[in-house]
């Protein structure tokens, strides 16, 4: 069965919680992603998102010197890199979050994002892969 470790990204980009918000929105420009993990040494402490700057900062007219650590989401649920994906897009749907850090042992070794899961769905699975091979030689010995 395909687990989350299957499709995370593992060069997760962090961020600490003194940065600012404009640092924030710098790194994830340059980086082009739509979230950070902030972290404390290699634990997570808090994710901040593009909807975090906007509706916690901007709609909010704070100013762009604001602390992460006052906008961002402290305690993000985070899960194992062995949990099925039927189960890891379970918990995303009923905790209404786009975004999963994933740990092992209390370390930051990945993040699946909800468009993960889309990329994923169109990939041939090695059981379908040997099945269509199968079926493609029929009559070679030894194959069906």
């Amino acid at each position: 069965m395909t687990s989350i470790k299957d499709i995370m990204t593992k060069n997760v980009t962090t961020a600490s919680a003194d940065k600012t918000v404009f640092e924030a929105a710098e790194l994830m420009k340059t980086k082009k992603i739509s979230c950070l993990v902030i972290v404390q040494g290699e634990a997570p402490i808090g994710i901040i998102t593009e909807r975090d700057i906007v509706w916690r900062v901007v709609a909010q007219k704070l100013p762009h010197n604001t602390s992460i650590s006052e906008i961002m989401t402290k305690n993000p649920i985070t899960v194992d890199p062995d949990i099925s994906l039927k189960d890891a897009a379970r918990l995303m749907s009923a905790k209404r979050i786009r975004r999963l850090p994933v740990l092992k042992e209390r370390k930051l070794v990945g993040i699946v994002v909800a468009s993960d899961f889309v990329r994923n769905a169109g990939k041939t699975t090695i059981s379908e892969e040997i099945l269509d091979a199968f079926t493609r030689y029929p009559g070679v010995p030894g194959l069906i």
